[in-house]
């Protein structure tokens, strides 16, 4: 809620208002909405996981710990890194995803039986899919995206520090989120099918959010600049990872 009503406008405007190229400012715009979404599936997660079984509840559970963790630690590097005397009120994110990082690895139940998800042949091939574009979708967000794009030009821009901070630290933490998804891709394979389920589903809505978000800037009017190569990846990527999660009897 602090993200989406309270931290958007000022950052947004602010964003806006600087001197960075025009791709740039709607390409972080457009990630800061997508971040929000993000944010709101923590508490939907947490919900849905109230009556599952510790097989599943117990791994999904440590991702959203790992992902609120890196996201505090990210908030906390970069204005400590920026502005070490005043860190603590430069970003202050850090201190909202840390209690959630800490709560949910806490509450995670004890190990037992970790039976392994068994696939079809079918739903093999597109695991695999969806991981080599994974992987090639973090390995260009994360490289060129960091380094020669949005947040370079944001880096060099006039807007606000504290707003740029905040943008730049999002920015990484969405480089977290790129990398992520093919590691647990792959680390779905050693849980129980149920627990495969619910995290490559998680997985495809994380980046389902990101896509519809890349998407609706364009057809709103707010990305002219963002070309729709984006959003097709995005969409792409989150329907094979769906269709690639066993069913409900355990393949």
């Amino acid at each position: 809620m602090l993200h989406t009503f309270v931290q958007a406008d000022p950052t947004i405007d602010a964003l806006m208002a600087g001197d960075a190229d025009p791709e740039s400012q709607q390409g972080l715009r457009m990630m800061w909405h997508g971040m929000s979404a993000i944010a709101w599936t923590y508490p939907v997660v947490l919900l849905l996981l109230r009556h599952r079984p510790a097989t599943v509840t117990r791994p999904v559970l440590g991702c959203v710990a790992l992902l609120n963790g890196s996201q505090a630690v990210l908030f906390a590097a970069t204005a400590l890194w920026v502005d070490g005397a005043s860190w603590p009120a430069s970003v202050p994110e850090w201190a909202l995803h840390g209690p959630v990082a800490v709560l949910a690895w806490l509450a995670r139940p004890s190990n037992g039986p970790k039976p392994r998800a068994r696939r079809t042949r079918g739903r093999l091939v597109l695991l695999w899919c969806a991981l080599m574009i994974a992987a090639l979708n973090a390995i260009f967000h994360t490289v060129s995206g960091t380094l020669q794009s949005w947040p370079d030009a944001l880096l060099d821009s006039d807007t606000a520090s504290g707003p740029k901070l905040t943008l730049y630290s999002m920015w990484l933490f969405s480089c977290v989120v790129f990398c992520a998804i093919p590691v647990t891709m792959v680390w779905s394979r050693r849980t129980s099918a149920a627990a495969a389920r619910f995290l490559l589903r998680y997985l495809a809505a994380l980046v389902a959010a990101l896509g519809v978000s890349w998407a609706g800037a364009i057809a709103f009017g707010l990305g002219p600049d963002l070309t729709p190569v984006g959003p097709v990846s995005l969409g792409l990527l989150a329907t094979l990872t769906a269709l690639s999660a066993p069913t409900a009897g355990g393949e």
